[in-house]
């Protein structure tokens, strides 16, 4: 009987004690045009956890970009704020008047703010051994993680915020295609890599040229490298960013032009492994991971977010293969030191929040946010740092076509510091969308725009409801 009690007690006993929604609410949401099932909240104090408001704080909603916050805290705990990212260079044989004659392997570490410059540093280092040339041959390692063509398939394929994902990414994955038409002759594209070191062609990436009725852009199988479906249509501006799919190819191809530039030959690169018997001849470190998931959390990096999930991921299991996999690990890692949380209905298919099958409840995103700690909420971004926020928030915002979030803290009119969960997510409008996807189209549809901006209006709103009131 006791057993049979006890959860009957506890249910009685939060009711009891639930938060009430925040007053004026109901009318905030209905003149945004919202009904109060479409939305979730959970506001409450950071020290003690005590809900001051709520409404629907046990349903799931889409947390988008949002859930790159309880990623970046999880991957702090595990890898520590001072973990750096290495990118290294590594040969094997003897080296004789200038001539490597044996193999040189470049070896990505999961850097996820390696741009053309830190290659320009490897490469620094590479002609201080006096390398002019490498007689074997030039490999790539890319398998310190998994290598996978992009983060979601539900986006559309032009679309430069969802890249592939490998331990050796460069630029942020992200290319440049332009194209010239002289008078009379044919067009001419070219794929390029781009930083501020300048741009670089790049050799990994093909280009064909249609005249039929195809999208202007579309992705081709290809053997060998990427290749691209270009169908010039008048318009269309002379240059366009596009998503690599095969990262570590394409960051190999760039060093090798980066090296051609500076003198040192070396061959078409293909893949491989460091050799036990290798040297390391050269060292990119990059940032602490402390400035990194700063930069997450303000710019919102997609690719950024993977990397560090799953370098965070595969040091607590290394068999981890596959996005989805790497956010259970580090969900469960945090999960597990809120064990009073109702932890029912999280899933979360990746770290980036680049998807519209993961879900979150308000209450879920309230443990996750007292778990990160002051140190990660201080990495937050706020007003003044140039975000759309009033004084005194600071939070990551997530958006998607129909769902909108956000989670941090607010400071009250009267000087407390809460934590606030929000999110608001129309269920059947995205999943008409999902159901029609077509990945050829890159623009969101005008009544999702319209209705992702009634949704930061309810934000706005709502937010200084709070600050006013709380």
């Amino acid at each position: 009987m006791r057993i049979l009690l006890y959860p009957v007690l506890l249910l009685l006993a939060f009711a009891a004690c639930a938060a009430p929604s925040t007053p004026d609410d109901r009318e905030v949401i209905a003149r945004n045009g919202f009904r109060g099932d479409e939305v979730g909240y959970s506001l409450f104090d950071l020290d003690s956890g005590t809900v001051l408001a709520e409404r629907q704080p046990d349903k799931p909603f889409v947390p988008a970009s949002v859930a790159k916050l309880p990623a970046m805290a999880a991957a702090l705990a595990v890898l520590g704020p001072d973990h750096r990212f290495d990118t290294t260079l590594h040969a094997t044989g003897t080296l004789t008047d200038g001539v490597l004659h044996g193999d040189l392997i470049l070896k990505g570490g999961g850097d996820p703010s390696l741009t053309t410059e830190g290659l320009l540093d490897l490469l620094g280092e590479l002609q201080t051994m006096g390398i002019a040339r490498v007689a074997g041959r030039f490999l790539y390692d890319a398998s310190a993680l998994p290598e996978l063509p992009e983060i979601d398939a539900g986006q559309p394929w032009t679309a430069g915020y969802n890249t592939g994902v490998g331990a050796l990414s460069l630029n942020f994955n992200r290319f440049q295609l332009s194209w010239t038409r002289a008078a009379g002759q044919p067009v001419k594209a070219t794929a390029w890599s781009v930083s501020d070191a300048g741009r670089f062609p790049l050799d990994s990436v093909g280009v064909e040229i249609a005249t039929d009725g195809t999208a202007p852009f579309t992705p081709v199988q290809a053997a060998d490298g990427e290749r691209w479906r270009f169908a010039p249509r008048p318009g269309v501006a002379s240059a366009v960013w596009l998503p690599l799919s095969r990262p570590g190819l394409a960051a190999a191809h760039v060093f090798r032009r980066v090296a051609e530039g500076a003198g040192v030959a070396l061959p078409a690169p293909a893949p491989g492994l460091v050799p036990p018997e290798a040297t390391l001849v050269a060292l990119h470190r990059s940032e602490p991971l402390a400035v990194l998931a700063r930069q997450v959390l303000r710019h919102s990096n997609n690719l950024s977010a993977e990397l560090i999930g799953l370098a965070a991921a595969r040091r607590l299991d290394p068999t981890v293969t596959t996005l989805a996999q790497s956010a259970a690990v580090l969900t469960a890692q945090r999960a597990l030191r809120a064990p009073e949380t109702d932890w029912m209905g999280l899933r979360l298919v990746n770290h980036s929040g680049l998807s519209a099958q993961s879900r979150m409840t308000p209450n879920q995103m309230a443990a996750l946010l007292r778990g990160a700690g002051p140190e990660v909420l201080a990495l937050l971004p706020g007003e003044d740092e140039g975000k759309v926020m009033p004084p005194g928030v600071r939070a990551k915002s997530g958006t998607l076509a129909y769902a909108k979030a956000l989670s941090g803290t607010l400071t009250t009119a009267d000087g407390r510091r809460l934590g606030l969960a929000f999110f608001v997510t129309d269920e059947t409008q995205r999943r008409a969308m999902d159901a029609t996807m077509d990945r050829r189209i890159a623009e969101m549809p005008p009544e999702a725009r319209a209705w992702l901006a009634r949704a930061r209006s309810l934000q706005a709103d709502l937010l200084a409801l709070w600050i006013a009131k709380m």
